[in-house]
Order: C-alpha cells, then structure tokens, then sequence
C-alpha cells in the first residue's frame, strides 16, 4: 500500500513538473468585445508546439482582467478529446497549434483596466530570448471603459497569424491586418516581449539589422535582413483612439501582439504588390479596385485581403484572386452603405505570398477608403427683413440610429463666387471664405433662419450659403449645393460713413452719411408705403450701448429726400478723444417704423509704448468690408499728418522712434459693400491719438562667475558687459547677496560704471555665500538677475596631542593648531576618571590646564576630549564631531 501511494506521489511531481516545464508557447495576443454595459467577451489567441508527450498543452489558462479579478478559461476551439469538456485546439501546422480561450467578464465602472495571461515557458531555442525554454510567456491588452461615451470598446480585429517564416539575407515584412470594428485610429510601435509579472524578458534584443522597424500608420512591421538562421520573437503593440468630447485624441486601449519569425535559407525573393492609392467613396456608391502583384522569381502568387471592409454589416467587401504564376491580380470590391459613413477611414490590408519550394515570401500593401457621407439637397435662401431664411431636405442618408445625423451646420460668405468641394473634401475648410454662423438641433430641423446671432444682416451685401450633416462620431457630409447670391430687400438707408472729423473730449465730432432705399422688386414699394419719410438717425458711446435720437430728417414725398443734403449728419460736440461712436439709421413712413439698416461705429485707434517704437491697434464694427487701412502720422516737430504707410490687418508697429518725443497717428480705413452698385470705396478715418515711446524693455542679465581663494582667503567676482554684446542702454549694475544657499538674494552693491566689470573682495572672514548680479537702464528697467552662484568655504579645525604648562611660553595653552571658518565649538575635556575637567564654546579654547571648578593645576597624564566644530558653509552651519586624547605634560 505505502509503493503504491510512493508511485502516485512521484507521478504527481512528475506531471506537475513537465507542466511547470512546458516548453510550448510561441505567439499570442489578447482581444476584447463589447456585449452591452460593462460586459466584454475576453478572448486569449496562443501559438503552441504541438508536442508528442502533450504534456505541453494547455486545456485552460488563468486571465487577469485588469480590475483585481482572475479566472480559469477553458480552451473554447477545435474537436472535443482529452480535454473535455475543454476544447483540443487547432493545428495549423504539422509543429503548431492555434488555442482561443474565450470568457465573459463584467467590469464594475468606466475606468483602465490591464488584460494579461502568463504561462511559464516558452519554446526553446529562441535566438534573441536566451535560455527561453526558462522564459516565461506574457501577453496583455490594455481596455479603457471611457467616461465620455457608452461603455461600448472593441480592441482592434488581427486577422493575420502572428507565426511567419523569413529567408536569410532578404527583407522580411509582417502585418497584422488590424481594423477597429468601432472606427477608432489606430497606431502601431515596436516593443519588447514580456515575462515575468509583464517585464521584458531578461536579456531580450531586438534582432541585429541595418532595418527594423514598424510603420506606425499601416503597421507593416520591416525586417531588413536577417542575418542567422532559427526563431526569433517580436512584439508590437497596436494602440487604438478616439477623440472625446472636446475634440482631443484619447487612448482608449492597445494590444501587445508577441510574434515568432522562424528564419532559414532560401535563394528566393519576396513578391512585390504594385502601389495602391487611397480613395473616397460616396456612401451608397460601388467601389472597384484591380490589385496587381509580380514575383522576380515567376513563383505562382496567392494574393488575400483583409481590414475594416470585410468585418462591417452588410453589404461586406469583397475580394477575388486566382493563385496564379506571376503576374497576377486581385479585385477588390464593396458595395457602400448608409451604415458604412464614419469619420475614420477604413484601412485594407493585401498581402501576396509567393509558393517558393524553400521559404514562402510575402509582401503588404495597405490602402484607405473613406466612406463619405452624402449632402443636405435643395438648399434654399430667402431674405426676411434683417434675416435670410435656408431651407434644405435631408441627405440620402439619414439613418435613425447608429452613426446617424446629429445637427446640420450652416456657412455663410459675403460673396458669390462658387466653390466646389474636391473628391475626398468634407465640410467646409476655412479657406473657402465660409463661415460657420450656426447649426440645427437634429436630424428633422431642416430650416434655418441667419440673424447674424441678433445683430441682423447687412443690406447691400451679396450672401451665399452651404450646409452640411455633421454625425456622431464628428463625420462631415459633402457640402450642399451653394446658394445663388441673396441680397437683403432694400426697402431701408444704408450707412457709409462713420468719419471722425476732430478729435477732442468736449468739442470733437463725426460725419455720418448713408444712401436712401432703393425703389421697386425687392426694394421699396411707395405705393403699399406710403409718406411722408422720416430717417432718425441713433447713436451710442462706444461699441455698445442705449441708442438715443441725435438727428431727423422728414420729407413728403420719397423723391424729396436728397442723396446729398438729407443723407449726412455732423454730430458736434461729442468725445471723440477717448471713445468710438456707433450709429444706427432708422426709416418711418407715415409715422411708422419702416426697418433699420445695420449699425457702423468709428474706427477706434489704441496706442501702446515701447522701447523706441509705438504699436497701433484698432477696432470698428461695420456692415460692409474694411481690407485696407492708411497709417497717417505726425511726428514731433511736424505740423501735419502725413502717410506712413498701409496695411491690411488691424494692427502696425512704428519703429525707429526717439524714446520721450510725442507721436501723433490716426488710420483711415478702406472699404466696400459686396453690392457693387453701392459707392466705393468708403473712406473712414479714425480719432486722432498721441503717445510717447518708453523703454519699458529690461537690459539682458549679465554673466556672472565667481572665484574663489580659500587660503587667501577671498573673492573675485567678475562679468561681461551687457552692452558689448545684448544691450545698448545699460548704465549699473546691481549685486545681490545671501549667506547661504536657502536664503534670499538682498542687494549689497551698485556699481555705477559700466566697464568695472570685476569687484574683489579680500580680508574676509568668510568667502561661503551666493551672488548674483543685474543689468540696470536709463529708464530703471533691472535685467533678471544672472545665474546665482555660490561660493563655498574650506573650513580647518585641528588640536594638538600634548601641552607642557611650565610657563616658558611655549605650548602652554591647549589651542588649535589649524582654525579656519569655525563659528563656535563645544568643547568638553575629561580626566581618566570621566570627571569634567575643562569646556568652552571659543574655537580659540586658550585652556591653561587649570581645572575648571578648583581653578588648580590639572596632573600630569592623559585627558580626553569631545568637541563639537560648527563649521560657516554655504549650505549652512555643518556640525563636525572631533574626539582625541591630549597628554599635559608640568615640564
């Protein structure tokens, strides 16, 4: 009975120890898939030996999923053995075996959770792993559950093996074939396989090569070329992601892909697939695409595909190829839907492999399509009084659910030119001149009416408008069709000048014109209304405000309002110096409020000093298009403005000024209406505004070094002379100062002559301490300080072992021998018995060899001593611990 349970025991330790052992593993990644709330499907991919004893296999593995939790998974692929109710796997070869070990997990909220599985060996003889056979195995993915959308979050789909064989001496390529079900970007970068605990394996090494690398967009990982026959492990990772909702890319997962490439002798050479572009396609429209490839070698060539196209709903892509001696071709082929439209592009991946009767050699291609959404139809513009209303109808596609229409966005430009969006343009890019003014609250909401956010709309002005269908994942559509020009109706005056004509507090003053409605289609209609006219010009202080009455005019007849002497205004006696006026014209008929044509403020001009130079800026609010603007200045001892010069922006910078003298400026600006039957150009000028320039720019710090004479002991500070090199103003130089390296600098010194660049400082009873100097102007402007720098003391403290107290002057006092940088010490000496004999805090100490209390003639013999040296250091006072014997001798 004890053989018996003997033999079981040992058969236990036997098997336990081959498991521990198995020296199985070569590749393998982790994936993951959305269910519904906080349920993922977790599903670990191995590439396992398949060994005669099958003492190697695996029925289950243990996965972490990242939140603290672990569990058993049996092995869910291939026939039911052995195993059962585990699963036996899949040959893929005569040595290699495919294992999926599915599980369902639930996570307990949004957050970042690590997936990983760990298996204690690898196979042996990997060349770049030593002693893999005692390696272990480490894969994980990385899932995050974000908080910014739905919990739902697919790792990319792999959809070629990560098993590969290369030839000695020829370009090995590999790649994955990932596509996200959900849309996200994806990237791709080199790493490391990983061990224990998911370090990387001890003594790995990326394989010696004049290449290798992966292309981070198409993932096609390049080997070039090795150079030793055998295996060898890589790893990449795969991360995936989004844009949350502020627009910003979010890593939202990554998948580490550990890889085995057996490497042997061949005279092959890899095929090659010919270049494919990428393209756009309109959802709902067939795309074709003829792939060709070659082989060098005339091998017969199979070519695959796969990506993003094959994994969608219905309809799928589809691809056909006839393995075939070189060339060869294959044909690509997806019929788009309404349910293919996203932002991403969709990424295809064909590979070709040649049928060499020594190594198979492969080539990648990658290309992108963009499935792009169709436009808004119809659209149409019809002017409102101050307002134009747009009118459109829905895109072919305007799915309900899914990646569906969220709001439809308006732009607007105050031109007609047309523009036409190119192949694989959506939106509306910024440099078409359109504008965003707006956009709808859903799907349905089809209408839109422009009031210029409340401000209204300009007469005289050509408008034209595009629209476009913005979905949820942020996927434009193509633009609508571009309006024709839309004018608003001119039945109300337009202003045309805002001009300040003096520039003062009390006494200053602007003209004011515009130009009376126009009569007939859609203008003003006499006949429905009807006289007498009144225009009432309003006005406010500054950009904004209460407008009050400041002017009227009123006439019978239509005919009787005079483009010239009933269209224009002087407003007196107001402040033009430190405010901007803004005006507004109404139009009454017959006592009633007719419409108002948009308000125009004066051009206000803002003036800011510097160091010999006057920067202009300037602001206005006007209904029709300022796109130049003359600089008129008046310089110190001119009496007269006169042009400086122009500029298309709402700034300019004067250069070349004497600091102190006065400048005068005012700018005129430039403008016109779209409308070319208005009167151009509209000539405004703005307040007139003085200032003096002012250095207010510091001089450059000056570099500052300090040496140090220990045994001197002092110091040499020395510098440049800022204004040798950077500066030109600088008149002293300030010296700041602290005794230690915490404390504050504190200014010491100024050194008023430019040249005296050195300051010594001798005699001192300590050289420990940090420094720091300034460069001061004319104008009192102070550099930032140089770089402070410190100093350092050498402190010395040493006591002698033997005094003699027989009063001839010579080693009659305990003293030290050596003390330098000492600020106090405590100093205790004591008899054979331990009795205190002597102490002081002096670091002179001056001990006469009397006893302390009796103040009689210590004995002859041995004393010792502890004493406690505080030495002065930059860093602060630094205690040293000092402990010795002294002999005294009477004679």
């Amino acid at each position: 009975m004890f053989k018996k349970r003997y033999y079981i025991f040992i058969l236990i330790c036997f098997a336990s120890f081959f498991n521990a052992k198995a020296t199985h593993n070569r590749a393998g990644e982790i994936t993951y898939k959305w269910i519904s709330g906080y349920t993922y499907q977790i599903k670990v991919t191995t590439y396992t030996n398949i060994g005669s004893s099958g003492l190697a296999d695996r029925c289950e593995d243990t996965v972490h999923f990242g939140d603290g939790t672990s569990a058993v998974v049996l092995r869910s692929n291939g026939p039911s053995g052995g195993c059962s109710p585990a699963k036996e796997g899949v040959a893929i070869t005569s040595t290699i075996k495919l294992n999926e070990y599915v599980t369902y997990h639930t996570y307990p909220g949004p957050g970042n959770y690590k997936i990983s599985m760990e298996d204690p060996n690898r196979n042996s003889g990997v060349i770049n792993i030593p002693n893999s056979v005692n390696q272990v195995f480490y894969i994980e993915s990385f899932l995050v559950i974000p908080t910014f959308t739905s919990g739902k979050n697919d790792s990319p789909v792999l959809t070629f093996p990560p098993i590969d064989n290369a030839c000695q001496g020829k370009c090995f390529s590999h790649n994955p074939g990932a596509y996200d079900i959900d849309g996200d970007s994806l990237s791709y970068e080199l790493t490391y396989c990983r061990g224990n605990g998911g370090a990387m394996c001890p003594g790995y090494s990326y394989p010696a090569a004049a290449i290798y690398n992966v292309d981070a967009i198409t993932g096609t990982l390049t080997w070039c070329s090795p150079q030793m026959q055998g295996e060898y492990n890589l790893a990449m990772i795969i991360r995936e992601w989004r844009k949350n909702d502020d627009g910003d890319y979010f890593l939202i997962g990554y998948i580490l892909r550990d890889m085995q490439v057996t490497v042997g002798t061949c005279n092959n050479n890899e095929p090659v697939i010919q270049p494919i572009t990428d393209t756009c396609v309109l959802a709902g429209a067939q795309l074709t695409k003829i792939i060709h490839a070659t082989d060098p070698n005339g091998d017969v060539l199979t070519m695959t595909a796969n990506g993003g196209p094959f994994g969608v709903v219905n309809p799928k892509a589809t691809f056909s190829s006839t393995p075939g001696t070189s060339p060869i071709q294959g044909t690509f082929s997806w019929q788009t839907a309404c349910t293919h439209i996203r932002k991403a592009s969709y990424q295809v991946t064909i590979k070709v492999e040649d049928t060499d009767p020594q190594i198979n050699l492969v080539d990648f291609k990658t290309f992108n399509i963009t499935v792009v959404a169709p436009p808004p139809l119809n659209l149409t513009a019809t002017p409102l009084g101050t307002s134009i209303k747009l009118v459109w109808n829905k895109p072919t596609c305007h799915l309900t659910t899914g990646n569906k229409i969220e709001q439809y966005c308006v732009y607007r430009k105050m031109d007609c030119i047309p523009w036409v969006h190119a192949v694989c343009e959506t939106g509306v890019p910024a440099s078409t001149g359109f504008v965003k003014v707006g956009c709808t609250a859903n799907l349905s909401d089809t209408t839109f009416l422009d009031t210029n956010n409340g401000n209204g709309l300009s007469q005289a002005t050509n408008y034209s408008y595009l629209v476009v269908a913005v979905y949820t994942d942020g996927a434009e559509s193509y633009a609508s069709n571009q309006t024709p020009c839309v004018q608003l109706k001119r039945d109300v005056p337009i202003l045309v000048n805002v001009d300040v004509q003096t520039t003062n507090t009390a006494t200053g003053s602007v003209f004011v014109r515009w130009i009376k409605p126009l009569l007939g289609a859609n203008a003003l209609d006499t006949v429905a209304v009807p006289g007498p006219y009144e225009f009432r010009l309003m006005h406010h202080d500054g950009f904004t405000g209460t407008y009050a009455q400041v002017y009227s005019v009123t006439k019978p007849f239509f005919a009787g309002l005079n483009q010239l002497s009933d269209t224009s205004f002087t407003h007196n006696a107001i402040n033009t110096e430190t405010l901007a006026h803004t005006y507004k014209i109404e139009f009454y008929a017959n006592g009633q409020f007719v419409g108002a044509g948009q308000k125009a403020s004066s051009v206000f001009l803002s003036l800011a000093s510097s160091d010999n130079k006057i920067t202009l800026s300037w602001q206005h609010l006007v209904p029709w298009n300022n796109y130049k603007y003359y600089i008129y200045k008046k310089g110190p001892s001119a009496g007269v403005f006169t042009l400086r010069d122009s500029t298309t922006t709402k700034t300019y910078t004067d250069t070349g000024l004497v600091n102190g003298a006065l400048y005068c400026y005012k700018v005129q600006s430039k403008g016109e209406y779209s409308d070319p039957t208005i009167i151009r150009p509209l000539l405004n000028f703005s307040q007139e505004a003085c200032a003096k320039p002012i250095d207010k720019t510091p001089p450059c710090a000056p570099n500052l070094e300090v040496i140090a004479d220990c045994e001197a002991p002092s110091l040499v500070l020395q510098w440049n002379n800022p204004n040798h090199s950077c500066s030109d103003d600088a008149v002293k130089y300030n010296l700041y100062f602290a005794e230690t390296e915490d404390e504050p600098l504190a200014l010491i010194d100024s050194i008023k002559l430019m040249n005296d660049t050195i300051f010594v400082l001798d005699n001192l009873t300590s050289i420990a301490g940090c420094y720091a100097i300034t460069a001061v102007d004319s104008f009192g402007n102070e550099s930032i300080q140089s770089a402070k720098i410190c100093a350092d003391n050498c402190p010395e403290y040493e006591l002698p072992n033997v005094i003699t107290l027989n009063g001839d002057g010579v080693n009659d006092f305990f003293k030290p021998i050596k003390n330098r940088f000492i600020r106090d010490i405590d100093l205790k000496v004591y008899n054979r018995w331990g009795n205190l004999v002597f102490e002081t805090t002096d670091p002179a100490i001056m001990w006469d060899g009397k006893v302390a209390m009796s103040k009689v003639l210590c004995t002859e013999g041995t004393y010792f001593y502890v004493c406690l040296v505080n030495e002065i250091r930059v860093a602060g006072i630094k205690e040293r611990t000092l402990k010795g014997f002294v002999q005294v001798f009477h004679k």
